[in-house]
């Protein structure tokens, strides 16, 4: 049976999927949350006796997990964009939604999560039924959608916003997320490390051990491009060591480690666990989450923070894994008091005594506890508890230690769902002891950047794994010497892993010809990083898309092979090339698509953003190829009779004009052909620019598509590698799959940003 999900827009997940529900199925959905069996004796016997509800609230517990969740999102951008997008919800939407009476009850508007900072998060309170069935919510659920489309709100249960603020994420951070997707809380550490979209020098790895799910990752944080960005496809808990310049070692400033968990904590959403909860799921995980948690403390520099999290109330997945894992690592680490940080966010501390309990076949499942390990090895002797095929059974890091009072585990924190109507969540932020000047960067990982085959670890899967200490899962101990010996890299090659299907990464020579013609076009200054231009092949081409990268991503991608790393994808796009029935007439065939327009902004030379104002961009939303005779005489029009054919990047002024209205300056790419102009923007975006700038979608349907370069095409994908985006053709008339509003590149100003992923 697939697990049956209905997110915040009404949209049901099952298996992963997302598709939008018709009226039977929304209707049949919301009649199986109501008539579905929420209850389950063992789950209530098993958290009784853990004692992390006191036990006069635990009618108030099990009734809040019997309801529906709350809707929950937060605004993303630059801090002005924010702030826009902000007071469109307060001003327009919330006093809309005053007094809103569905079948005799009434119900209150959208609401600021008092905890986040900068009330940048709302709860929505209505159920999905009477959000779909009342004008005003209606009205909003379209707002929300739209926004969502085009990554300026990000829709994200509220307890999953948790974890990354208490990460503590500076711009200059180097980070790595282990189990990434789906991508929201990837999203935070993005913005974190790119306030108000300023070119960072720290790097995020977003890994994540299921392959198709990278994908999605990748799709999610084309929301918020960045240039340190890597995606990865790895099994977290086998996470490879990363070479540097000098023969170094790459350590993490911060590392999130949300692991795989039995999701006891999402029971609101999750209806499926409420019949197939059992003790066995959160005891079969405690083994691996401790090999991710070891590994990510090997993985952390001296002074860097570690935030461990779960979406599980079980302490055998929570505090049992914390404890575990400080006394292997002998003092080196220790959890951080972060009582003081988001004060109005209610929470419980982590308990220090624990129980472990199991349900053997030959007790009918019924609970049986444990008090001790050596009182379950007793039962397995006795017949009453059976080890698995390897002879492997509870680990003995289950079991309270006997210095459990001595870790300050009441430092954790564990989110109950009838504190805030929230789901539940368990947090912990570790730190490393030193400083990072203390120990060089080539420390003791000595991980190998080796390749297994991607597991199905994914985020709150049920899955078995050898327990901590086993052959298959051991990992090289944080005090291993590093050889002092250097191989050179003509002398050791590394072998590349066929079995990852990922295009090569390589970096274009700044001075090759489509690089000279790209900085003529932009007329960029010297502060553009045209030696961090990445392409998707083998050889350095610029073919179809050019990628550009920091610093830092340059320098993992050059001292590692990309199959080892497994490399899914890196940095933001900035140049696409476009096609046209004009090819040989065109000096620059490059366009700049959304993820990379603020990249490029701060680097281009005077004169080549054009102003234009809401008339033009009415013009340009009402024809797909609007004649440039149809715009009114003036400075844009003769400025762009001036310009050749290509790319030009506009920037169309906030105010009220031409029954439309802008807050904040916004930039777009408009291609330039001999007589006519194009959006480069994707249609259904025009339509959601359309609805929000002047209230309503008068876009025209493109005309039917034509290839104008199906041989220069053909000859192209020959020796072109299969991650690559395919061009678009100026018929198309899209540039990508994407239009976002992103942040300042001058102050107030705002840039359309995107949510498509490279592919």
């Amino acid at each position: 049976m697939s697990v049956l999900k209905i997110d915040e827009l009404g949209y049901l997940q099952r298996g992963g999927a997302a598709k939008p529900l018709n009226r039977d199925e929304k209707q049949n959905d919301w009649n199986a949350f109501v008539g579905a069996d929420k209850s389950n004796a063992g789950f209530e016997e098993y958290y009784k006796a853990q004692g992390v509800v006191p036990e006069g609230e635990w009618t108030d517990f099990m009734e809040s997990l019997k309801k529906e969740l709350p809707v929950t999102f937060r605004v993303t951008g630059s801090r002005a964009h924010a702030e826009t997008i902000n007071d469109i919800i307060k001003k327009t939407y919330v006093p809309n939604m005053q007094n809103v009476e569905f079948e005799g009850r009434k119900y209150e508007p959208p609401s600021q999560l008092s905890w986040y900072p900068g009330q940048l998060a709302w709860q929505v309170d209505a159920p999905k039924r009477v959000v779909r069935k009342t004008e005003p919510f209606k009205n909003f659920q379209r707002f929300l959608v739209g926004e969502t489309e085009v990554g300026n709100l990000s829709r994200q249960e509220a307890v999953s916003m948790i974890p990354p603020l208490f990460l503590d994420v500076e711009p200059h951070h180097l980070c790595l997320d282990m189990c990434a997707a789906p991508g929201s809380k990837t999203a935070q550490i993005i913005e974190a490390l790119n306030p108000h979209h300023t070119a960072s020098t720290g790097l995020l790895i977003a890994n994540d051990s299921d392959y198709k799910r990278t994908h999605m990752l990748v799709h999610q944080t084309g929301r918020m491009p960045s240039r340190g960005l890597i995606v990865t496809n790895f099994d977290a808990s086998l996470f490879p060591s990363i070479k540097l310049n000098e023969g170094k070692t790459l350590q993490f400033d911060r590392i999130l480690a949300d692991v795989p968990c039995s999701g006891d904590g999402t029971l609101r959403k999750n209806l499926e666990i409420w019949s197939k909860w059992g003790a066995a799921d959160g005891n079969s995980l405690h083994g691996l989450q401790l090999r991710i948690l070891e590994r990510a403390m090997n993985l952390l520099k001296p002074g860097g923070r570690l935030v461990y999290s779960t979406c599980s109330f079980n302490p055998a997945e929570d505090e049992a894994v914390i404890a575990a894992a400080l006394n292997n690592k002998a003092g080196k680490f220790h959890i951080v008091d972060v009582s003081s940080q988001l004060p109005k966010l209610k929470r419980r501390p982590g308990i220090s005594s624990w129980k472990v309990g199991s349900q053997p076949q030959s007790n009918g499942r019924k609970l049986v506890w444990y008090d001790s390990f050596e009182d379950y090895k007793e039962a397995i002797k006795r017949g009453d508890e059976k080890e698995n095929d390897k002879g492997k059974g509870l680990p003995k890091t289950l079991w309270p230690p006997a210095n459990a009072a001595e870790l300050n585990l009441d430092r954790c924190m564990r989110l109950l769902p009838h504190d805030q109507n929230t789901g539940g969540f368990f947090v912990c932020v570790l730190k490393k002891k030193g400083s990072p000047e203390a120990e060089p960067a080539s420390s003791s990982l000595k991980r190998p950047a080796s390749s297994p085959p991607p597991t199905s670890d994914t985020k709150r899967a049920r899955e078995k794994s050898p327990e901590p200490g086993s052959s298959t899962a051991a990992i090289p101990a944080e005090t291993t010497p590093v050889p002092s010996t250097t191989v050179k890299p003509e002398e050791k090659k590394e072998k590349r892993d066929l079995t990852f299907r990922e295009d090569p990464l390589s970096y274009v020579d700044p001075e090759h010809a489509e690089v000279k013609s790209i900085i003529e076009r932009f007329k960029f200054k010297d502060t553009f990083p045209r030696n961090n231009l990445m392409v998707r092949n083998d050889y350095g081409d610029p073919l179809r898309t050019i990628y550009m990268t920091n610093d830092i991503v340059k320098e993992i991608i050059q001292n590692n092979d990309y199959t080892r790393l497994r490399i899914v994808s890196a940095g933001v796009k900035c140049f696409a090339r476009q096609d046209s029935s004009q090819r040989t007439e065109i000096r620059c065939k490059w366009r700049t698509p959304m993820d990379g327009i603020l990249e490029v902004l701060p680097h281009v030379g005077e004169g080549v953003v054009i102003s234009a104002t809401l008339v033009e961009l009415r013009v340009l939303l009402e024809d797909h190829y609007p004649p440039l005779d149809n715009f009114a005489d003036g400075p844009w029009k003769s400025t762009l009779l001036q310009r050749d054919m290509g790319c030009e990047v506009v920037r169309f002024e906030a105010g009220k004009v031409a029954g439309g209205e802008l807050a904040l300056p916004m930039y777009l790419p408009v291609w330039k052909a001999k007589m006519s102009l194009s959006l480069m923007i994707d249609k259904r975006e025009k339509s959601i620019l359309s609805l929000r700038t002047f209230g309503e979608d008068i876009c025209k349907p493109p005309p039917p598509q034509k290839d104008f370069s199906k041989k220069a095409e053909e000859a192209d994908t020959k020796t072109e590698g299969k991650g690559e985006v395919a061009e678009v053709t100026e018929a198309e008339g899209e540039g990508d799959a994407g239009l976002g509003i992103a942040g300042e590149v001058a102050e107030g100003d705002v840039v359309v940003d995107k949510k498509e992923g490279e592919e």
